[in-house]
């Protein structure tokens, strides 16, 4: 499209008064005629200059700017801050809600190892992570360890597993692109169509992971092997590729099936994506199970021994199924204080004794006391394990009284009677810390075993304080 010019010449002379204007004897200069001519060509050359130069660019000082990936963020506040606020996305689907918290302590450790230049470990720890919560944003230091290993083929699979997963946010999607767009120059693209389908495909010693259709994955340029299975049918290929290719590999990973034999039959397990593309597959470096799964495993650089994640300690973990600081599947022992309140306001009772808890069931035993002395035995089970719990109550409580009762003689003779009764109730439990709670509950009570001076039932709330080691 050619660029539309104001014609300035045309204008100063339309400007131009006719006394100015060639070919008239009278034309005198006037000095007003003067000064309008060359105001309107200023403006006009200034909206020529304008238009030339387009808009004006938004100052380096405005322009947004980009988080820092988390390897580079030196500072360990600051570091363990964003990694909270990358675990706490709800977008991203956890089987476990403690695999959140656990990321973010494997991903602390991961970099502390890749500061100590162990970059085995340092990538066993950010596979771990990633495993058990899959953010995309996680991958970007994946990468950044595979980069510094020199394994630059795996950062362009990394790359491409990034931009392939729409949880990304855009947020650095176009450096990415064009990051990876730089490697692809420097590598060779695989294209590698199954046949038959559903056949199991390893790349340069690497594991067997089962592909539908095709697997498509970037590998260095040069010399490479791909084996085929199918049951106990294999078979190999040699590829060469060069840079900057996208190698297609098709009938020649052709099983062939001998004569007479049958089809073998197909696994268990849900059936393969079409497409797959490998990340983290080529080679002897990484195991894995399957080719879409998140979950990757290290091996060592320089034996081969698969190379474990480093869990960081207990207590950087919230475990969910663990609750007031007690081990997943162990006990919690700690001490209760309760006051008992006549539903009808005639009195009350306090209790003290002790609670034995696994996982959101817990035993409570206690001393009853009041004008009369009692105990109770009962289960809480509490529905919830965050700060808020609810919890449903049942327990058997029971007090010593003495009753008197006439003889034949009219005499009356007093006895030692204990009275035992059910509980029902519901409450609240709030955790102000692991070892401190506060509990208030709404509780229906029956009695057996009364005389005539006691009801069988009897409405009773508790208030109660709860510590636990």
């Amino acid at each position: 499209m050619n660029e539309i010019r104001p014609n300035t010449g045309a204008a100063m002379r339309a400007a131009a008064p006719e006394a100015l204007r060639p070919g008239r004897p009278d034309g005198a200069p006037h000095a007003a005629a003067i000064a309008r001519c060359a105001a309107v060509a200023c403006v006009l050359l200034a909206a020529r200059a304008a238009a030339a130069q387009g808009p004006a660019p938004i100052p380096a000082a405005q322009a947004p700017a980009a988080a820092p990936p988390l390897v580079q963020i030196k500072d360990d506040k600051q570091l363990a801050e964003r990694l909270h606020v990358i675990t706490q996305d709800p977008a991203i689907a956890v089987d476990d809600p403690a695999n959140r918290p656990l990321a973010q302590a494997l991903m602390l450790e991961g970099i502390k190892q890749l500061r100590a230049r162990a970059y085995d470990q340092a990538l066993a720890n950010f596979l771990e992570a990633y495993a058990r919560f899959p953010s995309p944003r996680l991958l970007l230091s994946v990468a950044a360890v595979l980069r510094d290993m020199g394994r630059i083929a795996d950062v362009a699979n990394t790359y491409q597993r990034y931009l392939a997963d729409p949880g990304n946010g855009g947020e650095r999607v176009a450096e990415i692109t064009e990051l990876l767009s730089q490697l692809d120059e420097q590598l060779t693209t695989l294209d590698i169509q199954v046949m038959p389908r559903s056949s199991d495909i390893s790349i340069d010693g690497g594991p067997f992971v089962e592909v539908a259709s095709s697997l498509v994955t970037r590998v260095r340029a040069g010399l490479h092997v791909v084996r085929i299975r199918k049951g106990a049918l294999i078979n190999e290929l040699a590829v060469t590729g060069v840079e900057g290719e996208t190698k297609k590999v098709a009938s020649e990973l052709q099983v062939e099936r001998p004569a007479g034999s049958r089809p073998p039959a197909a696994g268990p397990g849900a059936a393969p994506a079409n497409r797959v593309d490998g990340w983290l597959l080529t080679g002897t470096h990484y195991g894995a199970e399957s080719a879409t799964s998140p979950a990757r495993k290290v091996r060592a650089s320089s034996d081969g021994r698969e190379v474990a994640a480093i869990i960081p300690p207990h207590d950087l973990v919230d475990h969910s199924g663990a609750t007031d600081g007690e081990p997943d599947g162990g006990f919690s022992y700690g001490a209760i204080a309760v006051v008992r309140i006549d539903g009808q306001g005639r009195g009350g009772a306090g209790g003290f004794g002790a609670v034995i808890g696994r996982g959101a069931l817990q035993t409570e035993i206690m001393v009853l006391a009041s004008d009369k002395l009692g105990g109770y035995l009962g289960l809480r089970y509490r529905l919830l394990s965050g700060s808020v719990r609810p919890y449903a109550a049942v327990g058997v409580p029971g007090f010593a009284f003495n009753h008197d009762e006439l003889q034949p003689d009219a005499t009356t003779s007093t006895t030692r009677r204990l009275a035992v009764g059910i509980r029902g109730a519901a409450g609240v439990e709030w955790a102000i810390s692991d070892h401190l709670s506060v509990h208030g509950d709404l509780g229906y009570e029956h009695f057996f075993f009364l005389d005539e001076h006691f009801e069988a039932d009897l409405f009773v709330p508790t208030l109660g304080v709860i510590g636990r080691l």
